[in-house]
């Protein structure tokens, strides 16, 4: 699938790879150097993921993901908002704007079990695509985006991958599974 990046499709992928760059560390991640862009947001990844146990990884990349929030930001987010059904639809329908520059076109649909439009399917995952790697999907992404969502807004979401045809449906209001069949998928 070939992306055209907007400027701030651009700068989102660049405050991003700054904030990956910072968590794998200078000497890490002198190898993306070279790249630019989506490209390098995959190498950053692919750095993470060296000499580094799955946890680790994991909880590196919740911690980028978590500082592009300021803390207070966070801090307020929980306290003023507390979850519920219109919680769930505005957080589906700001990941179907805000992220698309991350994980491609994606569509807001009706939650399967009371039909609050609070799930976001992403017809083909544009990191899962380019890293071509479905465990990189459940380190990279799947984990550290449903921890981001609860640690950042106190907001379950639960990402379901389909490493088949590259799509994901992200459920929010829903608690991850822990005994998802994505963990056991290799590259």
């Amino acid at each position: 699938t070939t992306y055209a990046d907007g400027a701030l499709d651009a700068l989102a992928i660049s405050l991003f790879n700054a904030k990956l760059a910072a968590v794998v560390g200078e000497e890490a991640s002198a190898s993306a150097n070279e790249k630019r862009g989506f490209e390098r947001l995959v190498a950053l990844a692919d750095a993470l993921a060296d000499g580094r146990t799955v946890v680790e990884q994991r909880a590196a990349v919740t911690r980028a993901l978590l500082s592009i929030i300021p803390a207070p930001v966070r801090f307020l987010f929980k306290k003023m908002i507390k979850p519920a059904p219109w919680v769930d639809e505005m957080n589906a329908y700001i990941t179907r704007e805000a992220f698309a520059w991350l994980v491609g076109p994606c569509e807001v649909m009706p939650r399967e079990s009371d039909g609050v439009m609070a799930q976001v399917k992403l017809r083909k995952c544009r990191y899962l695509e380019q890293s071509g790697c479905s465990a990189s999907c459940a380190n990279f992404c799947k984990i550290p985006t449903q921890r981001f969502f609860k640690e950042a807004f106190g907001v379950d979401a639960r990402l379901d991958p389909n490493h088949e045809d590259g799509s994901c449906v992200m459920t929010f209001g829903v608690k991850p599974d822990i005994n998802d069949a994505a963990f056991a998928a290799p590259c």
